[in-house]
């Protein structure tokens, strides 16, 4: 029966051939073409990853992101930028690839450098020592603003037969340790918070004194090591690190966009949210978390999950859908119009009178005002840009 027929699976595959005709028509077979190359290498990592974190006992780990309590705060995170911590927080689409790489050498460096190399000196200097890959932390912290609590995973952790700890530490890898002062190395700040949440967390859990750790940096190239000790110190953690979270859960509660405050300002130039923060060339600053850009290019996997994210993106911008066809033609998937701020008028994303290449630069022409002598560009109807951002 006729009815019978109109399936989605006969939709989806009436859409793509439908795309296959029109790349055709545009001289553009490539964007139908299989892909073997980064968007291809992309999956297959990703797939990669998740059959990790199965084995791993760690499903969570490629589980669509829910936001986050605000009074919950991860070690890693404590005395990064207000603003940076605030997105991530939030699920805002992150506008690069992660830098799958370096994660995946520091993990190599770790267990298969730092580890053996660690056990064997425990195994030198005390008969009662050993070393653990991972220890827990979870406690809550009593401020003005109400409890806060740090949930997050040590790295390895020097400890006793029974698994009481003596020595946690913070490994990380660099592309060179020549910043650092030989004779007298001081850690990051942001390494330094991380290692003392650690260090208050892990000595709640034994009846000795648990004051000091080690921050240990390894060249990524040459496998240089520098340990730097850490003594905990109370001031640096009361009044340094939980203020900042304290600020960061405040601005969290409030849904307010906090300041722009990197340790190093060079930060800026890797971070993941820099342009919609206002630190980049294009036309925006100061934007609020939720949803995509308009007239911005993300990358495959950012668009994928902040589709699937809680709070991450409600729908594809037309210049998403022109990049990834595929994604705009899954049934579940909605995609902004573009829209006309001199007269009014909306257009769907695939209108095939639209005249465009896929340029954010260069965004269609409003028809219904270049046939009235007006020439006006369509901007893409998201609640960003119906907030004013395109002004």
């Amino acid at each position: 029966m006729l009815s019978e027929a109109i399936t989605k699976d006969a939709f989806t595959d009436w859409y793509r051939e439908r795309q296959i005709r029109q790349n055709l028509r545009d001289g553009q077979p490539w964007r139908h073409a299989p892909d073997t190359t980064k968007d291809a290498f992309t999956d297959w990592y990703r797939e990669r990853q998740i059959r990790q974190n199965l084995r791993d006992g760690q499903p969570w780990r490629h589980a669509p992101d829910t936001l986050r309590d605000p009074e919950r705060h991860s070690p890693h995170q404590l005395l990064q930028c207000q603003r940076k911590t605030y997105y991530k927080a939030k699920n805002t689409p992150v506008e690069d690839e992660p830098p799958a790489g370096i994660f995946w050498a520091g993990s190599r460096i770790e267990e298969d450098l730092i580890m053996p190399f660690l056990e064997d000196v425990a195994l030198d200097t005390a008969a009662d020592a050993y070393v653990q890959n991972s220890m827990w932390v979870e406690y809550e912290m009593a401020t003005d603003q109400g409890a806060l609590h740090i949930r997050g995973s040590t790295d390895p952790v020097i400890c006793t037969e029974a698994g009481d700890p003596l020595l946690p530490t913070e490994i990380k890898t660099k592309r060179s340790l020549t910043q650092f002062d030989q004779a007298d190395p001081t850690p990051d700040r942001r390494h330094k918070a991380q290692l003392h949440a650690y260090l208050h967390g892990l000595d709640q859990t034994v009846s000795h004194s648990l004051d000091m750790g080690l921050v240990i940096y390894v060249d990524r190239t040459q496998h240089d090591l520098l340990p730097v000790c850490v003594e905990f110190d109370s001031e640096f953690w009361t009044e340094t690190v939980i203020d900042w979270a304290a600020d960061q859960t405040t601005y969290r509660l409030s849904d307010e966009l906090p300041p722009a405050d990197p340790e190093q300002q060079w930060g800026c130039e890797y971070c993941s949210y820099r342009q919609r923060c206002g630190r980049d060339d294009d036309p925006f600053a100061d934007t609020p978390a939720t949803g995509v850009l308009p007239l911005t290019s993300y990358p495959r996997h950012a668009v994928v999950e902040a589709l699937e994210a809680e709070g991450g993106a409600d729908a594809l911008t037309p210049t998403l859908a022109y990049q990834y066809p595929d994604l705009a033609a899954e049934a579940e998937t909605d995609v902004y119009p573009w829209t006309c701020a001199l007269c009014g008028e909306e257009y769907a994303w695939d209108w095939n009178e639209l005249e465009w290449d896929g340029n954010p630069a260069n965004p269609p022409m409003c028809p219904a005002c270049t046939s009235g002598h007006w020439f006006a560009e369509l901007a893409e109807g998201t609640p960003l840009w119906e907030d004013g951002l395109h002004e």
